[in-house]
């Protein structure tokens, strides 16, 4: 029998509000660091793959913090994680504009890395505690105010004391049964299945790209193509507008199309896109490039998230899925920066169109496991 609500909690809309803010604010500082990213390097003098190197530092910080998280939110509830890990999430991002080396960069950004990869899986296993508890996607949503906070790229310091503050106020239930229910203790690690290897995989290509996108968009457009800083700039802009345009309409789209069909759909067409892009070599091509990339990506993550928290064991399945993506950020830019010096960078950021083609082929593993009804954390 499904335990019932605790008298304290807030209601669905007030958490999902909650939740939808921490998502909107860890989208600021991540589209903040991205518009930063062209004047750290011009500042620095370092190469593409010196840059790419010392982008190790986040990806590296969050697989190592996600090794241990998902047994941890097994105790603690996730917003109690994410209030106290918002603490060096906003510092370690002052200190960034201080860095005056390769070496003190990294070492920042093992300490970011760290703190939003324990912050984006806590939040991400309460969105998806959320969507069994009102029974119909909601994921997607989520993340579109993470994409529309990337846009909007406020300061360091309000992401930490709002959101810290709306997780503090909001009391809400980790995913998994509380111990009265059942005298077992609850399972730490994930159950291996097939489905979660493909999910896994398709985490790994999905935050492999968005991070490319991430770090060399705006060098791409201004080393390879001349544009200028501030049209550089641009690109990420495009991207993230058609990402969370995307998202906001992508739980309806995945409803009415089906999970799968819609991943391999949307992948194949970023594929498809950035290729021609790629090809033509021109500012406005990889401009429309970008902007389809986004919208083909725009409807994985939510879907694989959503995809593992409907297996057994989810929290530390979603927790797993989410290391893998981490994964993908640790070695997308040492590679993607190798890459360029080798081949150049446009042929380096080919990479990104295979893994849209893997997505494709992977796209069976998105088909939901079990309804949103059967979820151990769902309320009468």
């Amino acid at each position: 029998m499904a335990p019932q609500a605790d008298v304290h909690d807030s209601s669905p809309r007030t958490r999902r509000i909650a939740v939808t803010v921490v998502f909107f604010l860890v989208g600021c500082a991540a589209g903040s660091w991205a518009a930063r990213l062209p004047a750290i390097k011009a500042h620095l003098h370092i190469s593409a793959g010196v840059l790419g190197l010392a982008l190790l530092g986040p990806a590296v910080g969050a697989v190592m913090a996600m090794t241990v998280v998902g047994a941890v939110l097994v105790k603690i509830k996730p917003r109690r994680i994410v209030a106290v890990m918002f603490v060096p999430y906003a510092l370690a991002l002052c200190v960034l504009s201080f860095v005056d080396s390769p070496w003190q960069l990294f070492a920042t950004l093992v300490v970011w890395g760290a703190a939003v990869g324990t912050i984006d899986v806590a939040m991400n296993v309460e969105a998806a505690a959320l969507q069994d508890l009102v029974g119909r996607r909601i994921m997607s949503r989520f993340h579109a105010a993470y994409s529309l906070g990337g846009l909007v790229g406020v300061s360091v310091l309000t992401v930490g004391v709002v959101a810290s503050s709306a997780f503090s106020r909001t009391p809400v239930r980790p995913i998994v049964a509380p111990a009265s229910e059942s005298p077992v203790r609850s399972p730490r690690r994930p159950k291996l299945s097939w489905s979660l290897v493909g999910l896994c995989t398709i985490a790994f290509g999905c935050f492999l790209a968005e991070g490319a996108v991430n770090n060399w968009s705006a060098i791409y457009l201004h080393s390879s193509l001349k544009a200028g800083a501030g049209l550089a700039a641009v690109a990420y802009t495009a991207f993230s507008c058609a990402m969370a345009a995307g998202r906001l309409c992508g739980d309806h789209v995945a409803e009415r199309f089906g999970p799968v069909r819609l991943v391999r759909f949307s992948a194949a067409t970023a594929a498809i896109g950035l290729t021609i892009a790629l090809v033509l070599g021109q500012v406005a091509a990889a401009m429309v490039g970008f902007v389809l990339l986004g919208l083909g990506m725009s409807f994985v993550v939510p879907l694989v998230f959503t995809a593992s928290s409907l297996l057994e064991r989810p929290g530390p399945s979603l927790a797993t899925v989410n290391s893998f993506g981490y994964l993908g950020l640790l070695i997308g830019p040492a590679l993607i920066g190798g890459l360029a010096d080798a081949v150049g960078l446009p042929g380096a950021l080919g990479v990104i169109v295979a893994v849209c083609a893997v997505t494709a082929v992977l796209a069976g593993a998105v088909a939901p496991r079990r309804p949103f009804s059967e979820s151990s954390d769902s309320v009468n």
